[in-house]
């Protein structure tokens, strides 16, 4: 009978095949390790940016950040290209309300936004189109201007003057509204078609009604100039209707309503308005100024939570940026604090950016569709865009 041979085991081969086993595991590990520390730290929010050039000149960004949840909109706008940036009434007079896409299909635009906050019907603050001023205001915030040249952008707030010279004798008559209500005793004020039927010339008041003989031109200084001649004055207690031009009222029994009376038929007279600036045709306003020479401004007194945002800013290099940010929607985009809005502006490049209206407001048209998704469910009507035209503003020829 065979002996059963038992064999004994091999303690030390074991023990080698392991240590192999965790050489290798330690190798692997610090392999990922090292390729883990020479990729770039992931940002805290994951964000998906997709760009799309639109025109010479014009691009247009969307972002999205799901887990804040935050979608971001954004026109990048070189002027050195054949576009032109333009400032428009939504109607041709006031009152004016219509939806931004509407609003850029009638200009033939390639893109705008939404512009200034909303009266009943007008800009809250002061407005310049294609070299016509739209009204004064008490509200004086900040203005965002562009020159007519397209070379130069100003923020900041209007040194805004009105006044028309009589060029015969020399006589200046500076105007204490313009498109802003009936004139106060020692007051003169100015309506021009703009007004609309929201700013008709006032009955019971003494006018003169001065008819156009040039388009708007750039003034010698600054601003605006526009030559006209005197057609008729008068007192009446029914209003003087503007015939395609301007009407110059003041209260009856005034100094100011004699000063009226006094210009006769075929006076050449010119008017001048300026908001502290250089050739500019083109003026929007809105607040806060949320940065400055490239400092946030911390600048907020109302509506300073989370809300949809539009605002204009301008870049070191000279380029200008449309921004939209969505808000008010729960899985979509909560919408960012003022502070926070300041914060994405300067994050895009912006050096100097203006908060603009928002709210239901918001609204980024692009090639003739809404790109965002305004917090009302649908686009609300609004008295004001910003618009990027795809060669000159023919309001400007």
């Amino acid at each position: 009978m065979q002996p059963i041979i038992r064999r004994r085991s091999r303690p030390a081969a074991t023990l080698v095949v392991l240590v192999l086993f965790a050489l290798l595991a330690a190798s692997a590990l610090l392999t990922t390790a090292a390729a883990e520390a020479e990729r770039p730290p992931r940002p805290l929010f994951e964000r998906i940016v997709k760009t799309k050039k639109i025109a010479p000149g014009l691009l247009y960004t969307k972002i999205v950040e799901k887990k804040i949840p935050r979608r971001t909109f954004v026109l990048r706008i070189d002027l050195q290209e054949a576009i032109t940036l333009d400032v428009t009434l939504s109607k041709s007079r006031l009152p004016a309300r219509r939806v931004v896409s509407e609003i850029v299909r009638r200009a033939g635009a390639l893109a705008g936004v939404n512009g200034d906050y909303s009266g009943p019907g007008n800009p809250v603050h002061p407005l310049g189109q294609d070299g016509e001023l739209l009204h004064t205001s008490d509200q004086l915030g900040t203005l965002f201007a562009v020159t007519r040249d397209e070379s130069a952008t100003f923020f900041g707030k209007p040194d805004l003057r009105v006044t028309v010279t009589d060029l015969s004798a020399g006589r200046v008559f500076a105007l204490d509204r313009w498109n802003q209500g009936a004139p106060a005793p020692g007051e003169i004020a100015g309506f021009s078609p703009l007004g609309g039927t929201l700013e008709l010339p006032p009955a019971y008041a003494c006018s003169v009604r001065l008819l156009p003989t040039t388009g708007p031109v750039v003034a010698a200084t600054d601003g605006v100039d526009r030559d006209f001649v005197v057609d008729v004055a008068q007192c009446s207690a029914e209003t003087l209707t503007r015939n395609g031009g301007i009407v110059l009222s003041a209260a009856p029994a005034t100094d100011e309503a004699t000063q009226l009376l006094a210009l006769v038929p075929g006076t050449p007279m010119r008017l001048h308005w300026t908001l502290g600036w250089a050739n500019v045709f083109d003026a929007v306003g809105g607040a806060p100024l949320m940065i400055q020479d490239g400092t946030l401004t911390g600048q907020c007194k109302s509506a300073c939570g989370r809300h949809p945002r539009t605002g204009v800013g301008v870049t070191a290099d000279g380029q200008i940026l449309l921004v939209v940010v969505d808000g008010r929607q729960k899985r979509w985009s909560l919408g960012p604090t003022m502070s926070e809005f300041a914060r994405i502006m300067r994050d895009l490049g912006a050096v100097t950016a203006l908060n603009l209206d928002g709210g239901g407001s918001s609204t980024m048209v692009v090639n003739g569709e809404v790109v965002n998704r305004p917090s009302d469910g649908r686009e609300r009507a609004i008295s004001n865009a910003i618009l990027i035209l795809p060669g000159p503003d023919p309001g400007e020829a």
